[in-house]
C-alpha cells in the first residue's frame, strides 16, 4: 500500500503568532511579585491565542527564564499559578534545554506524538524575560544588544513521515558556519521560500547571510529589538506581515550560543492571525 502525498509530508501549520516586548527592568523587584506578572503576562497571552481552540499541548521553551520558576520556590508556584489562572490550563512542560533553538526541539516532540495520535494542536510560548534583571543579560560580547519579551505561536500539527524540521548542534567556535550549511541546504530544498533568521549585530548576520545567497531573507529586526532569543525568527515574520507583506510558506532558524540550531518550515493560513505588541 502506497501512502498518499498528503501522509508522507509532515505540515507546521502556523494558526497565530504574538509577540509583547517587555522593557529592561520592567518587572518589579520583589521575585516572587516579577515572577506572578510574568506568569498573567504570558497566561493572558496563551488565553487570547485559544479563545475558541483545543489544545493538546502547552509548552514554555526560554532561554533566560530563572531557574527559580521551574524549582518549587514560592516564585515557581506564583508564576505557574497565574499562568494556569490566566490560560485557563496548566503548562505542560517547560525547557531550557536547548536555549534559543528550544522551540525546534518542541515542535520535534511535538511531531512525534501526532505520529500516534493523529493531528494536535500545539501552543508554544517563548518566554525571555529575566525576573532578576541581571545586567549580563543587557547585553553581551558574544550577541549584542538583548530584546525581552514572550512570544507564542499556536501550530497546527499534522503528522507524516517526512518532517520540515532540521535540528543540529554544531561546534560552538565554528557554529554560524555550520548552521549556515545547515541552513543553505534546508533552503535549497525549497526553492522560493523566504527564510527569516535570528536577529544578530551586522557582522554575524552579513557571515550566515552568505551561506544563503539565493534566499528572500525577512526583515532584520536587530535596531529595534535587539537580539530576542529564541523569537528572532518569529519577530521577523510579524515584522514582514506589519508590512503588507504576504507569504504561503516560509523556513524559520535560530542558533543558540553553545550550538544547538533549529530550522522549520511553516505554513501560513489566510486568516493566520499576526500581533506584535511594542514595550511602552
Amino acid at each position: 500500500m502506497h501512502r498518499s502525498a498528503a501522509s508522507a509530508q509532515a505540515r507546521l501549520g502556523l494558526r497565530a503568532l504574538t509577540y509583547r516586548h517587555v522593557a529592561p527592568g520592567g518587572m518589579p523587584d520583589d521575585l516572587v511579585t516579577a515572577a506572578h506578572e510574568l506568569g498573567s503576562l504570558a497566561g493572558h497571552q496563551a488565553a487570547c491565542m485559544t479563545r475558541d481552540r483545543n489544545v493538546d499541548d502547552y509548552v514554555v521553551s526560554s532561554t533566560i527564564l530563572s531557574a527559580l520558576l521551574a524549582d518549587g520556590s514560592p516564585a515557581h508556584q506564583a508564576f505557574a499559578s497565574a499562568m494556569a489562572r490566566c490560560a485557563g490550563r496548566r503548562l505542560d512542560w517547560l525547557t531550557h534545554a536547548y536555549e534559543c533553538a528550544g522551540w525546534g526541539y518542541v515542535m520535534r516532540r511535538a511531531l512525534q506524538k501526532a505520529t500516534h495520535t493523529g493531528p494536535r494542536t500545539l501552543l508554544l510560548q517563548i518566554v525571555d524575560v529575566d525576573i532578576h534583571d541581571f545586567t549580563y543579560w543587557h547585553k553581551n560580547t558574544q550577541w549584542g544588544n538583548s530584546g525581552f519579551g514572550v512570544c507564542s505561536l499556536l501550530i497546527d500539527i499534522a503528522p507524516g513521515q517526512e518532517w520540515p524540521l532540521s535540528l543540529g548542534a554544531a561546534t560552538p567556535a565554528m557554529a554560524m558556519v555550520q548552521m549556515g550549511r545547515a541552513l543553505r541546504d534546508f533552503s535549497d530544498a525549497r526553492p522560493g521560500v523566504p527564510v527569516a533568521v535570528p536577529f544578530f549585530r551586522e557582522t554575524s548576520r552579513k557571515l550566515l547571510l552568505k551561506r544563503i545567497p539565493q534566499a528572500t531573507v525577512h526583515a532584520d529586526g536587530y535596531a529595534n529589538f535587539g537580539h530576542a532569543f529564541g523569537s528572532d525568527p518569529w519577530i521577523s515574520l510579524l515584522l514582514q506581515a506589519s508590512r503588507g507583506v504576504s507569504f504561503e510558506k516560509t523556513i524559520v532558524n535560530s542558533l543558540a550560543l553553545y550550538g544547538y540550531f533549529a530550522i522549520a518550515e511553516v505554513e501560513l493560513f489566510h486568516d493566520t492571525v499576526f500581533r506584535l505588541e511594542r514595550a511602552s
